[in-house]
Protein backbone atom coordinates (compact mmCIF):
# COMPACT_ATOMS: atom_id res chain seq x y z
CA UNK A 1 0.00 0.00 0.00
CA UNK A 2 1.25 3.64 -0.51
CA UNK A 3 2.69 4.95 2.64
CA UNK A 4 0.44 7.95 2.98
CA UNK A 5 -2.76 5.04 3.34
CA UNK A 6 -1.77 4.70 7.22
CA UNK A 7 -1.89 8.60 8.98
CA UNK A 8 -5.05 8.59 6.23
CA UNK A 9 -6.02 4.99 7.89
CA UNK A 10 -5.67 6.61 11.33
CA UNK A 11 -7.37 9.53 10.59
CA UNK A 12 -10.75 7.54 9.29
CA UNK A 13 -10.53 5.79 12.76
CA UNK A 14 -9.84 8.78 14.64
CA UNK A 15 -12.37 10.66 13.26
CA UNK A 16 -14.89 7.86 14.01
CA UNK A 17 -14.03 8.07 18.01
CA UNK A 18 -14.44 11.95 17.76
CA UNK A 19 -18.08 11.72 16.60
CA UNK A 20 -18.89 8.97 19.22
CA UNK A 21 -17.33 10.96 21.84
CA UNK A 22 -19.11 14.57 20.41
CA UNK A 23 -23.01 12.83 20.39
CA UNK A 24 -22.43 10.62 23.37
CA UNK A 25 -21.47 13.49 25.41
CA UNK A 26 -23.99 16.08 24.10
CA UNK A 27 -26.91 13.59 24.86
CA UNK A 28 -25.60 13.01 28.03
CA UNK A 29 -25.51 16.47 28.34
CA UNK A 30 -29.27 16.90 27.45
CA UNK A 31 -30.10 14.29 29.54
CA UNK A 32 -28.34 15.36 32.92
CA UNK A 33 -29.61 18.45 32.52
CA UNK A 34 -33.45 17.56 31.67
CA UNK A 35 -33.40 14.37 33.33
CA UNK A 36 -35.78 13.85 30.46
CA UNK A 37 -34.83 11.50 27.42
CA UNK A 38 -37.66 13.07 25.36
CA UNK A 39 -35.04 15.71 24.69
CA UNK A 40 -32.16 13.47 24.55
CA UNK A 41 -33.77 11.64 21.65
CA UNK A 42 -34.56 14.75 19.94
CA UNK A 43 -30.88 15.76 19.90
CA UNK A 44 -29.51 12.80 18.52
CA UNK A 45 -33.14 12.79 15.91
CA UNK A 46 -31.75 16.66 14.77
CA UNK A 47 -28.12 15.07 14.48
CA UNK A 48 -28.90 12.45 12.11
CA UNK A 49 -30.65 14.41 10.26
CA UNK A 50 -28.03 16.92 9.64
CA UNK A 51 -26.21 14.07 8.94
CA UNK A 52 -28.14 13.09 6.50
CA UNK A 53 -28.60 15.99 4.52
CA UNK A 54 -24.84 16.66 4.99
CA UNK A 55 -24.62 13.71 1.62
CA UNK A 56 -26.79 16.16 -0.22
CA UNK A 57 -25.07 19.47 0.14
CA UNK A 58 -21.74 17.71 -0.67
CA UNK A 59 -21.84 17.99 -4.05
CA UNK A 60 -22.40 21.96 -3.83
CA UNK A 61 -19.23 22.49 -1.75
CA UNK A 62 -17.44 20.42 -4.18
CA UNK A 63 -18.65 22.59 -6.87
CA UNK A 64 -17.22 26.10 -5.23
CA UNK A 65 -14.40 24.97 -2.89
CA UNK A 66 -11.02 23.02 -4.43
CA UNK A 67 -10.43 19.99 -2.85
CA UNK A 68 -7.35 20.81 -1.09
CA UNK A 69 -8.90 23.59 0.46
CA UNK A 70 -12.13 21.27 2.18
CA UNK A 71 -9.38 18.20 2.80
CA UNK A 72 -7.51 20.82 5.09
CA UNK A 73 -10.52 23.61 6.25
CA UNK A 74 -13.12 20.99 6.94
CA UNK A 75 -10.96 19.02 9.73
CA UNK A 76 -9.76 22.77 10.91
CA UNK A 77 -13.62 23.70 11.30
CA UNK A 78 -14.59 20.66 13.18
CA UNK A 79 -11.36 21.14 15.56
CA UNK A 80 -12.33 24.78 16.14
CA UNK A 81 -16.01 24.00 16.71
CA UNK A 82 -15.09 21.59 19.23
CA UNK A 83 -13.08 23.76 21.06
CA UNK A 84 -16.13 26.33 20.96
CA UNK A 85 -18.53 23.62 22.24
CA UNK A 86 -16.31 22.59 25.28
CA UNK A 87 -14.55 26.11 25.79
CA UNK A 88 -18.96 26.87 26.42
CA UNK A 89 -20.03 24.29 28.19
CA UNK A 90 -20.17 25.65 31.14
CA UNK A 91 -22.30 28.99 30.11
CA UNK A 92 -24.72 27.04 28.17
CA UNK A 93 -28.48 27.10 30.10
CA UNK A 94 -30.87 24.51 30.38
CA UNK A 95 -32.73 23.57 26.97
CA UNK A 96 -30.26 25.92 25.36
CA UNK A 97 -30.97 26.65 21.17
CA UNK A 98 -27.02 27.08 20.99
CA UNK A 99 -26.30 23.06 21.89
CA UNK A 100 -28.71 22.09 19.37
CA UNK A 101 -27.39 24.80 16.73
CA UNK A 102 -23.86 22.92 17.68
CA UNK A 103 -24.90 19.68 17.19
CA UNK A 104 -26.23 20.30 13.60
CA UNK A 105 -23.29 22.19 12.46
CA UNK A 106 -20.89 19.18 14.15
CA UNK A 107 -22.87 16.70 12.47
CA UNK A 108 -22.69 18.15 9.18
CA UNK A 109 -18.85 18.75 9.74
CA UNK A 110 -18.22 15.64 10.76
CA UNK A 111 -20.28 13.94 7.69
CA UNK A 112 -18.63 16.27 5.30
CA UNK A 113 -14.94 15.17 6.47
CA UNK A 114 -15.98 11.53 6.27
CA UNK A 115 -17.14 12.06 2.80
CA UNK A 116 -13.78 14.04 1.77
CA UNK A 117 -11.56 11.31 3.60
CA UNK A 118 -13.65 8.65 1.21
CA UNK A 119 -12.69 11.16 -1.93
CA UNK A 120 -9.37 10.59 -1.15
CA UNK A 121 -9.19 7.39 -0.69
CA UNK A 122 -8.88 5.92 -4.34
CA UNK A 123 -5.75 8.28 -4.34
CA UNK A 124 -3.76 6.18 -2.04
CA UNK A 125 -4.83 2.59 -2.72
CA UNK A 126 -5.33 0.62 -5.95
CA UNK A 127 -5.90 -2.93 -7.36
CA UNK A 128 -5.95 -5.04 -4.96
CA UNK A 129 -5.47 -3.15 -2.13
CA UNK A 130 -9.01 -1.71 -2.35
CA UNK A 131 -10.25 -4.75 -1.02
CA UNK A 132 -8.23 -5.01 2.23
CA UNK A 133 -8.19 -1.31 2.79
CA UNK A 134 -11.95 -0.69 2.49
CA UNK A 135 -12.21 -4.01 5.13
CA UNK A 136 -9.49 -2.90 7.12
CA UNK A 137 -11.15 0.36 7.55
CA UNK A 138 -14.50 -1.26 7.93
CA UNK A 139 -13.10 -3.47 10.85
CA UNK A 140 -11.42 -0.03 12.76
CA UNK A 141 -13.91 2.25 12.61
CA UNK A 142 -16.95 -0.45 13.78
CA UNK A 143 -14.12 -1.81 16.63
CA UNK A 144 -13.50 2.31 17.49
CA UNK A 145 -17.27 2.95 17.44
CA UNK A 146 -18.23 0.25 20.04
CA UNK A 147 -15.25 0.47 22.40
CA UNK A 148 -15.25 4.41 22.13
CA UNK A 149 -18.93 4.57 23.07
CA UNK A 150 -18.08 2.52 26.30
CA UNK A 151 -15.07 4.61 26.95
CA UNK A 152 -16.89 7.93 26.48
CA UNK A 153 -19.49 6.92 29.11
CA UNK A 154 -17.08 5.61 31.49
CA UNK A 155 -14.98 9.02 31.04
CA UNK A 156 -17.88 11.22 31.33
CA UNK A 157 -18.55 9.73 34.52
CA UNK A 158 -14.95 9.95 36.17
CA UNK A 159 -13.63 13.13 34.57
CA UNK A 160 -16.84 15.31 33.18
CA UNK A 161 -18.34 16.53 30.05
CA UNK A 162 -16.32 19.77 29.44
CA UNK A 163 -12.65 17.47 29.49
CA UNK A 164 -14.46 14.38 27.39
CA UNK A 165 -15.03 17.30 24.74
CA UNK A 166 -12.10 18.92 25.10
CA UNK A 167 -10.71 15.36 24.14
CA UNK A 168 -12.69 15.03 21.25
CA UNK A 169 -10.95 18.62 20.55
CA UNK A 170 -7.36 17.42 20.99
CA UNK A 171 -8.37 14.41 18.79
CA UNK A 172 -9.29 16.62 16.25
CA UNK A 173 -6.43 18.52 15.60
CA UNK A 174 -4.54 15.47 15.61
CA UNK A 175 -6.89 14.15 13.01
CA UNK A 176 -5.70 17.52 11.15
CA UNK A 177 -2.28 16.71 11.62
CA UNK A 178 -2.84 13.30 9.97
CA UNK A 179 -4.47 14.76 6.91
CA UNK A 180 -1.82 17.52 6.63
CA UNK A 181 0.63 14.56 6.69
CA UNK A 182 -1.77 12.36 3.70
CA UNK A 183 -1.42 15.51 1.98
CA UNK A 184 2.31 15.83 2.01
CA UNK A 185 2.99 12.63 1.38
CA UNK A 186 0.56 11.83 -1.85
CA UNK A 187 2.28 15.51 -3.26
CA UNK A 188 5.62 14.16 -2.52
CA UNK A 189 5.13 11.32 -4.32
CA UNK A 190 2.83 12.39 -7.18
CA UNK A 191 6.25 15.25 -8.09
CA UNK A 192 8.51 11.95 -7.48
CA UNK A 193 6.51 10.24 -9.83
CA UNK A 194 6.54 12.87 -12.13
CA UNK A 195 9.87 13.54 -12.16
CA UNK A 196 11.09 10.04 -12.52
CA UNK A 197 8.28 10.09 -16.17
CA UNK A 198 10.44 12.91 -17.21
CA UNK A 199 13.49 11.75 -17.08
CA UNK A 200 12.92 8.27 -18.82
CA UNK A 201 14.73 8.10 -22.04
CA UNK A 202 12.35 7.83 -25.13
CA UNK A 203 13.16 4.66 -27.22
CA UNK A 204 12.56 4.82 -30.77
Amino acid sequence: MNIAFYPFWAARTLLSLIQVISITTLTCLIYRQTEWIGYAMLLLFVYLLAHVAAKYTFPMVMKRCTFTKLLIGIPLSKALLLIGIASSLPHLKLHSTPMFIGAVILSVVIRWEALVLEKLQPRLVEGEDIAKASSLLSFSNYTVAGIGLVMTIIAILYLGRAQVLWGAAALSLATLALIVTVHQLTHRLSSTSISLNTRRPLHK
